[in-house]
């Protein structure tokens, strides 16, 4: 069988509303997500030898821990199959930065073994699997922009919009996602509403100008709270001339800003990497 190679693109919180919080713990939300050109690599291999994840660079976590092999072992669970497989996975999105990369890395391998096993396997089924793994990973199966809701299960229609261009920036500190939550649940801040968009926006700007006037990601203090390299992250980024949104994306520690072009976006990301040369800095494209 040959290899097969799929990307697994970075997910981005235009918006995050937290709009309650259920009996068993878990919070209730309202975000748009949409997905940026940058992207994880996964590469299937058949295999005579066990099932085994290379990455690159190595990661922290264990093994059995890692989402992508917690993929691949409930697909094949599913399917009787012994996962006779060599994964390698080239890492360009920061992990527990806020923008789902191990989360689009499961669901770049749910999709991707599919595939690779020619399975009998409808997109209801992956999205049991992958609401199972984590509340945003039936979200990156989409791979356009959505609205989640509930857990981050529940999923909507995401408004038209035209392609952006931003710049991400991370400190490279970290912010666990568990500790901002209790931070954020301990603060007993006010819940926020569901966003009602429009169908439509014509204008990069006029996107922008809504989701300035009518969101926000309410885990930003909680997350400045327990890593207040971020507050210093979105001060650089208001600074820059031309920013139409400046935002914390998921639990941080990654920022964005988004642009009117292409040009001003590669301008501003080389004063950044001038300014911060201890911080990932990265100009994306978004697709609307």
């Amino acid at each position: 069988m040959n290899p097969l190679i799929v990307p697994a693109y970075a997910k981005i919180n235009l918006h995050l509303h937290i709009t309650g919080r259920r009996d068993d713990g878990y919070h209730m939300l309202d975000s748009l997500v949409a997905f940026a050109d940058l992207h994880d690599t996964l590469n299937l291999h058949s295999s005579s030898a066990p099932y085994q994840l290379n990455t690159r660079p190595a990661l922290d976590c264990a093994t059995e821990n890692n989402l992508v092999t917690r993929a691949t072992h409930l697909i094949a669970h599913h399917f009787n199959l012994e996962p006779h497989l060599h994964i390698d996975l080239e890492k360009n999105i920061p992990t527990g930065a806020g923008l789902g990369g191990g989360s689009a890395d499961a669901a770049a391998t749910l999709l991707a073994l599919r595939d690779f096993w020619k399975l009998d396997a409808p997109d209801s089924l992956l999205e049991k699997f992958a609401s199972e793994l984590g509340s945003d990973i039936v979200a990156c199966l989409q791979g356009k922009p959505v609205v989640m809701r509930d857990t981050g299960n529940l999923l909507h229609a995401a408004p038209d919009f035209p392609t952006l261009h931003g710049i991400l920036v991370n400190p490279q500190t970290p912010c666990p996602t568990q500790t901002v939550y209790k931070n954020y649940a301990a603060s007993k801040q006010k819940f926020s509403s569901d966003v009602a968009f429009p169908n439509h926006f014509e204008t990069i700007q006029s996107f922008c100008d809504f989701l300035n006037h009518h969101t926000q990601n309410d885990l930003t203090d909680a997350a400045i709270f327990i890593n207040p390299h971020i507050r210093g992250v979105l001060d650089a980024l208001t600074n820059l001339s031309d920013a139409l949104l400046v935002r914390m994306s998921g639990s941080g520690s990654t920022c964005f800003a988004l642009f009117e072009t292409e040009d001003t976006t590669l301008r501003n990301s080389q004063i950044l990497e001038t300014l911060y040369p201890e911080w990932w800095v990265k100009p994306v494209v978004i697709k609307g």
